[in-house]
């Protein structure tokens, strides 16, 4: 298992990932002023979640996922589906209406990616990147699982959450910073679905190793054994960037 390679996460990622808010979606859209039929790019598609909701609004999408695993589990067939990265995507010069990038550009490399994302975009239009981040302060179960991480695996981290990205959008003079905002909602996860989520988290599976992961795993389990959870609802602020290109 390597860092930022979700081969053996595939299953899992596609069955216990979260969505995203219509909230932030509707206004994402009315940002980027596009319109059914217009062409996005979905940056590190994955199994399709974001994919898929762009499909459902009428867009015509091109999903860019370098994980054939990934895009084998993607159900979303009206998309066009790329093998392709943040820094290649194979997509025509000034194609795009849109490119989003949903739970993704924390793995790219910033500057060969928004050159790349310039490329692609027509003129003027917008890059947006969202992350579902969980609110631990508002759920018993999910900070006694994040304080179980950490005591059992003490070097992982997410640091890319706490990054400026609207200093990142313009750090290669691609883009300018247009908007962040963020969207709370809470997924209401089975019990399967919340044990699921952590095996699809790449970072922790690598970081840890399989004894380590395995370790926690357990102790997760008989925690929610402990406290009879048939049920977990799991906060997120769901958080969105959003800069223009540049000329």
């Amino acid at each position: 298992m390597a860092l930022g390679d979700f081969s053996h996460q595939a299953d899992a990622y596609q069955r216990s990932r979260p969505t995203y808010p219509s909230a932030l979606i509707d206004r994402l859209v009315d940002e980027a002023d596009v319109k059914p039929g217009d062409r996005i790019a979905d940056f590190g598609a994955g199994t399709g979640i974001m994919t898929q909701i762009l499909v459902g609004r009428g867009f015509q999408v091109s999903a860019i996922e370098p994980n054939a695993s990934m895009r084998n589990k993607a159900v979303v067939l009206a998309a066009d589906w790329i093998d392709g990265t943040f820094e290649n995507s194979r997509l025509p010069t000034s194609s795009q209406d849109w490119a989003i990038a949903a739970q993704a550009f924390h793995w790219a490399t910033p500057e060969k990616a928004l050159r790349e994302l310039r490329r692609v975009l027509k003129p003027g239009r917008l890059l947006s990147l969202v992350w579902n981040d969980r609110v631990k302060s508002e759920s018993e179960i999910l900070a006694w699982t994040e304080d179980a991480i950490r005591r059992i695996v003490p070097e992982f981290d997410e640091a890319y959450r706490q990054l400026h990205w609207d200093q990142i959008l313009e750090s290669t003079g691609d883009f300018r910073f247009v908007s962040h905002f963020n969207v709370r909602h809470t997924i209401t996860m089975s019990r399967e679905r919340y044990l699921e989520l952590w095996k699809s988290h790449n970072r922790l599976n690598t970081l840890a190793g399989p004894a380590r992961f395995h370790q926690f795993w357990q102790q997760l389990v008989a925690h929610l054994d402990q406290q009879q959870c048939e049920q977990i609802d799991v906060p997120y602020d769901c958080k969105a960037w959003s800069a223009r290109r540049i000329g």
